[in-house]
């Protein structure tokens, strides 16, 4: 702009034509560097067509974005990093970006800032637009630490093994003799026939289910924390393979339902409110 104003002062003086035609060349340039990217950021359009459906809170997850035009990205929340969509002036084109989420939940839209600086480069224009996600992105807590399950020691004192576990339940074949094994087990008959000892092997009970109501408390942060132990915890009983049964209190009520597997687990949680905050 200064030097807009220098050359004009410059023609006037001088009177030539010539330098007051290069002078409003000057002038157009420069006036279409700086309004131009204002129109062009103004007429971008953002979507997003493609999500994954479940991360952690503190991880990144990779979503897919196309705009209508090169565009410079910035993902404000979840927060990530800045990625450009570039290529021709005119056409879609689709781009990946990283965002972090961190903290447990359900995210439904993106807030993104979207900036041009078409056609010259001399300035950037900005401004924030919402997002929709073709899907909904369940964000499961961290994996907390659970409460430790501590086994009874068993008795070295003598020079007998530790005995395996007491049979129950009905007969369902026979394996081979293992140390421990009470001798009652012992199958005579097939231990004759195949001359080695073999044990008769009995269906084990059906383990009982592990009940977990969780209640999370009205501040953000120690639901936070309280979360990631839920997730802990019943993520150390799935993997002993004990059954977990979770209650949850969630935006359309009360749950308590079976947990499938670690994924089911994180949605669940991610999915629960506080009381108070559900009808």
């Amino acid at each position: 702009m200064l030097t807009v104003l220098a050359w004009s002062a410059v023609a006037r003086s001088s009177g030539s034509g010539w330098v007051q035609a290069v002078g409003a060349l000057l002038a157009a340039v420069l006036a279409t560097g700086l309004l131009a990217p204002a129109v062009a950021a103004h007429r971008l359009r953002v979507s997003c067509v493609a999500c994954p459906s479940d991360t952690t809170a503190g991880f990144p997850a990779t979503v897919r974005i196309e705009t209508n035009g090169p565009a410079r990205l910035r993902p404000l929340l979840p927060v990530g990093e800045d990625v450009s969509s570039v290529g021709p002036a005119r056409g879609r084109r689709q781009v990946e970006m990283a965002i972090t989420p961190d903290h447990r939940g359900v995210i439904g839209a993106l807030a993104v800032e979207i900036g041009s600086s078409l056609p010259f480069g001399m300035v950037w224009w900005v401004r924030e637009t919402v997002v929709p996600l073709p899907r909904p992105l369940h964000v499961a807590p961290r994996h907390g630490t659970g409460t430790e399950r501590t086994a009874a020691p068993a008795d070295t004192s003598g020079e007998a093994p530790p005995r395996v576990t007491a049979p129950s339940g009905e007969p369902k074949g026979v394996r081979p003799y293992e140390p421990g094994d009470r001798r009652r087990a012992v199958h005579w008959p097939v231990s004759a026939h195949t001359a080695s000892l073999m044990v008769r092997e009995y269906e084990e009970p059906t383990a009982e289910p592990v009940v977990l109501v969780v209640d999370l408390p009205a501040d953000p942060a120690a639901a936070e924390r309280y979360a990631e132990q839920m997730m802990g915890l019943a993520a150390d009983e799935l993997a002993r393979g004990t059954p977990v049964v979770l209650s949850t209190l969630e935006p359309d009520g009360r749950r308590v339902h079976p947990v499938v597997d670690t994924v089911d687990l994180g949605r669940r949680l991610a999915r629960a409110v506080a009381p108070g905050t559900a009808p």
